[in-house]
């Protein structure tokens, strides 16, 4: 009776792969669902976040082009005045508002000219940008050591003159290392070494081979 009574096993549901993938994904969504739901403020403060954020950033690229466009507008003005009064002034006024350009940077190299008495500080804030090219750090550097030397300052000439220079300024370098020289043989050597560089200059070239010979001359007259 017992074994009449007896409920037949039921066979296992077999669920395919695909069925079983989409019951994950149905569980995935309803989790981000209720994830969605429980941090709904700090969602919506996110996306608010990230629109301020873009905003910011186009307000910003618009203000930075707006600065640049007016700062070269002034520099090409002053680069064309012919009144170093007004060149110097329109030169400072690029400084005073929109040092942040480049074109501060290049205000400053006219400025060397235009306003004279600083020019030592023109130069020395122009070695030290880097949103200049290479090249006008370079020459700023041996401006300020021609303007050592000048004054008779060959030590502090010296110290500048030490950094090395690509072959477009060898020459000029050596030539000026030549002028800050403590002795004839030093400045001989210099000199050697500067007629054996790179040479863009025909005139400063000329004046290197006639400082050789007048010193060659002197040598050999001591001899």
């Amino acid at each position: 009776m017992s074994s009449n009574n007896k409920q037949p096993e039921k066979a296992p549901i077999e669920v395919s792969r695909e069925e079983m993938d989409e019951l994950k994904r149905d569980m995935r969504s309803a989790q981000l669902t209720a994830w969605a739901e429980a941090n709904q403020q700090k969602i919506v403060a996110g996306v608010v976040a990230i629109i301020v954020l873009i905003a910011g950033i186009s307000m910003w690229k618009d203000h930075s082009e707006s600065q640049r466009a007016s700062a070269a507008a002034l520099y090409y003005q002053a680069l064309n005045t012919p009144q170093q009064e007004d060149k110097r002034s329109m030169l400072q006024e690029i400084i005073k508002d929109y040092d942040n350009t480049v074109y501060g940077g290049l205000a400053r190299l006219l400025l060397v000219n235009a306003d004279p008495e600083h020019a030592v500080q023109y130069l020395q804030a122009l070695m030290g940008r880097s949103d200049v090219d290479s090249g006008i750090r370079t020459q700023a550097r041996l401006d300020l050591a021609q303007l050592k030397i000048d004054a008779g300052d060959k030590a502090a000439a010296n110290k500048l003159l030490q950094t090395q220079v690509g072959a477009d300024y060898e020459q000029l370098r050596q030539f000026m290392m030549a002028q800050a020289a403590a002795d004839d043989t030093a400045r001989i050597e210099h000199l050697k070494k500067a007629r054996d560089a790179e040479s863009h200059d025909a005139e400063l070239s000329q004046r290197i081979e006639q400082q050789l010979s007048t010193l060659d001359a002197g040598t050999a007259g001591k001899d």
